[in-house]
């Protein structure tokens, strides 16, 4: 086959994209994660009954600030890495960005704490299952973000699946901080911390298996 035959065969029947491809894509397979967390959470553990009230206290805020941050910024990494030599160091930056403070923060109340509170801190009520409830909460969403990562042109597959994990694990998260009690930065800086960390870690796993074109 000459090569002129060939260009003309590769590019017969080009379709054009539709702008922000990737981050509708993503947002997509969001919508549907969150759907199906929201439903898995009321299913297995209900509603809170007390939900009324707790909106009206600040420290419910502070905590959803944390996954919604570090969502934002790992679908802007997901969709980067979606997408062939595409920048991503500033977008790593920005995912890494709430750990830091996170964990800053619990450092700084841990060690404002009389030393025998600090253990009760980090612990709550719940650490036992805490972090297996945000990973199984974060599988839909991982389910629906590695099929669209898939559906794009990813060539870095094993951080392409990190960065899938780490934007699951913020919407599972997300989802199970409407029913978590605990209200301790401590808790939130090493048990939460470890099941975005665990859902990445997954995707990373999951990633050169199931993104291979």
């Amino acid at each position: 086959m000459r090569t002129s035959d060939l260009i003309l065969r590769l590019t017969k029947n080009l379709m054009p994209i539709e702008s922000n491809f990737s981050s509708k894509r993503l947002n997509r397979a969001l919508s549907v994660g969150m759907s199906s967390s929201t439903a898995l959470l009321v299913i297995l553990y209900g509603i809170r009954s007390d939900m009324p009230e707790l909106l009206l206290t600040t420290m419910f805020w502070v905590r959803l600030a944390f996954p919604v941050t570090t969502l934002i910024a790992a679908l802007n990494l997901a969709g980067r890495l979606g997408r062939p030599g595409a920048p991503v160091k500033l977008a790593w930056l920005a995912v890494t960005l709430p750990f830091i403070v996170m964990l800053l923060v619990a450092t700084f109340v841990v060690f404002a704490t009389p030393p025998g509170y600090r253990l009760r801190l980090m612990l709550g009520t719940t650490w036992k299952v805490t972090t297996a409830n945000i990973v199984l909460l974060s599988l839909p969403s991982l389910a629906a973000v590695m099929h669209a990562l898939k559906g794009l042109a990813p060539t870095r597959l094993i951080l392409a699946g990190t960065g899938g994990g780490l934007l699951a694990g913020a919407q599972g998260l997300l989802v199970y901080s409407l029913y978590c009690s605990e209200m301790s930065v401590p808790f939130w800086g090493v048990w939460y911390v470890l099941g975005i960390s665990i859902t990445a870690g997954i995707g990373a796993l999951i990633g050169p298996l199931y993104l291979r074109w």
